[in-house]
């Protein structure tokens, strides 16, 4: 049985704060400047960081049912109110947001003629858990010199957000790209349940996008393997380009080798920032850029923003500062934390996330709407005189 869904409205709705892994929140708990742009570029040919000409209508939420899982699936779906019918992207969420994350994001895309559906993945209400996990460890006994406690050679702490590599497994990663083939097999559904969808989807014009862990959605949907135990493959055909914010390289624990993208035939734009740094010390731009170079050429893009860090991409949060005379706070060393990075002073790339919406913007264009001025716009040269660096091949 299908749970009823919230009214439809024609306006945006505001997206609903979310605890934010301790990565980012030590950091945001402190007195910080104001925001500093790092980079500029507001407009890139006709194409604008400003909201575009239709109004955006919004079903909060519904619920799709999968009979093979036995399992409903929370969407939420933003679509333009005027014409159609229009490209469908389908975006997936990073560890522990929610259908209603990357809302700037979502509302931009669709007010240029998109229709925006977002699941809400297993992992949704998850850094609550993390963060309570890691605040209520105890402090490991080889970092517990000062508090006179008996120190252990060769005991070493656990990153608690890379250990969330540890749980998420092949059985999850598998369930969250069935959520995602989940929403393309209920797209004509969705229209008779929704009298204002009618007409409104292009079924065959349909994007994936993702951040972070929804990168790594993003990429499965669009050929990429893993080689794990058991090994993974979930591609979709009815995927025509893929946009992957925040991709992962090469990890043993993410099952990813350099063969894995192999078979990544489709239009996919790969997109980090030079302060897009993971858990470990060793996911760095370069690391993530890796998903680019093993994929097979033909209509592969990487794109890295100056200043844009892991969070920049939510529209929510970006680079953050501490302050000179704040100590470094951490995660994983005594009482569960490990350092977090100190930024030059800005709180938040709001230019860098104007980039973001652009470059994204276009990369939608270019394969799901064939525009040939969005194609060559991606040629490099307009982008790379606002600041942002891209490669193709």
């Amino acid at each position: 049985m299908r749970a009823a869904a919230w009214p439809p409205h024609s306006r945006r709705r505001q997206p609903m704060k979310r605890l934010v892994p301790l990565l980012i929140l030590a950091a945001a708990c402190s007195s910080a400047p104001t925001p500093t742009s790092t980079v500029a570029p507001l407009k890139i040919g006709n194409y604008s960081v400003d909201v575009g000409p239709s109004p955006v209508g919004v079903i909060p939420t519904t619920m799709l049912h999968d009979a093979q899982r036995n399992k409903d699936v929370e969407v939420s779906i933003e679509y333009p109110t005027r014409g159609g019918p229009f490209p469908v992207i389908v975006f997936s969420h990073g560890y522990g947001s929610s259908d209603r994350g990357y809302e700037p994001l979502i509302s931009y895309w669709t007010s240029y003629g998109y229709v925006c559906i977002r699941p809400s993945h297993a992992d949704a209400a998850a850094p609550r858990d993390t963060i309570r996990e890691a605040l209520e460890r105890p402090a490991p006994r080889s970092q517990s010199r000062q508090r006179g406690i008996t120190v252990e050679p060769n005991v070493q702490p656990r990153n608690t957000m890379e250990a969330i590599w540890d749980k998420e497994r092949e059985p999850q990663w598998r369930d969250r790209a069935l959520d995602v083939k989940l929403v393309l097999d209920s797209l004509a559904d969705l229209e008779q349940r929704f009298p204002e969808l009618r007409g409104k989807m292009d079924r065959n014009q349909i994007g994936v996008g993702g951040h972070s862990y929804g990168g790594f959605t993003a990429m499965l949907i669009s050929g990429a393997r893993t080689f794990s135990n058991p090994p993974l493959s979930m591609a979709d055909p009815r995927v025509r380009a893929a946009l992957v914010m925040s991709p992962q390289g090469t990890a043993q624990n993410r099952g990813l080798t350099p063969q894995s993208w192999s078979d990544v035939r489709i239009p996919v734009m790969y997109m980090t920032g030079t302060n897009d740094r993971g858990a470990a010390e060793s996911e760095t731009p370069d690391w993530r850029k890796q998903a680019f170079e093993y994929s097979p050429a033909g209509d592969k893009y990487f794109v890295l923003i100056p200043g844009a860090s892991h969070m920049s991409f939510t529209g929510a949060l970006g680079v953050f500062d501490l302050p000179p005379e704040m100590p470094r706070q951490t995660i994983n060393q005594p009482g569960g934390m490990t350092p977090v990075q100190q930024q030059r002073p800005g709180i938040l790339s709001r230019t860098g996330f104007g980039t973001i919406k652009l470059v994204s913007l276009i990369f939608w264009d270019a394969y799901l709407k064939n525009d040939p001025t969005a194609r060559e716009a991606l040629s490099g040269q307009q982008l790379e005189s606002s600041g942002v660096k891209i490669e193709k091949k």
